[in-house]
């Protein structure tokens, strides 16, 4: 059994500024909102995170994917992220076709 391949979805609504959340959740959504990408693999997610930082843009003393990870299940809850695995949309895509 291979291992499945994540993609993630932002929906990320206009006036997400105003919801509460960490400043760090702010810095992620606000660089995926500027990015105007709305859908990543696992693979681009992790090096855009890391490219946030790198620019400054998100501020961490840790490693930003493991803060990313952190977040991940509140940013879900909220309907801002939804993850699938590479694998479901295919099994859904053929699903369609037959």
């Amino acid at each position: 059994m291979s291992k499945s391949k994540r993609i993630y979805s932002f929906e990320i609504p206009s006036d997400f500024e105003n919801q509460k959340m960490t400043p760090q959740v702010y810095q992620i959504l606000s660089g995926i909102s500027e990015s105007g990408v709305s859908e990543y693999s696992e693979t681009e997610l992790k090096n855009f995170v890391q490219k946030l930082a790198d620019d400054g843009k998100l501020k961490t003393g840790q490693k930003p994917w493991r803060i990313f990870q952190y977040y991940r299940a509140q940013m879900i809850n909220a309907g801002i992220c939804k993850m699938s695995n590479v694998e479901d949309s295919e099994e859904k895509s053929e699903a369609v076709n037959q």
